[in-house]
């Protein structure tokens, strides 16, 4: 299966996190874009990109979570959106497995967990 092309938005508030993340994405062959921290920049960025997979934390930075910035890109994609938080408490859980194509993982995440995920969603996008 040829993954060259595919391409991941990681929007995560944590540097180090997002570094970590972008660099098991560049492990699966995918291109990246990174170290977004806010929703209203990933909500642009997502519409600008058309990315294969966006990684989303919960808490970003700004007024607008990761949840709701999932329901905005909705809107006009149906990009499988992957959460990752450390945000495990029921409210957020339920919140963000209401938007759809979407998963939830919660932090610490190892590469081979993130790489399941990920497989995950992108193949049942083709299905």
């Amino acid at each position: 299966m040829e993954q060259i092309s595919k391409k991941a938005i990681i929007v995560e508030d944590n540097l180090i996190l997002s570094i970590l993340y972008e660099n098991m994405m560049k492990e699966m062959v995918f291109k990246t874009v990174g170290e977004i921290r806010d929703g209203e920049t990933a909500v642009k960025l997502i519409r600008k990109y058309a990315p294969d997979v966006v990684i989303m934390d919960i808490m970003l930075e700004g007024d607008m979570d990761g949840i709701q910035a999932a329901y905005q890109i909705r809107d006009f994609t149906n990009v499988p959106i992957l959460f990752i938080t450390g945000n495990s408490d029921a409210k957020h859980a339920d919140r963000a497995k209401r938007v759809s194509n979407s998963s939830f993982l919660t932090k610490p995440i190892t590469e081979e967990i993130l790489k399941e995920a990920v497989t995950e969603l992108v193949d049942n996008q083709v299905a």
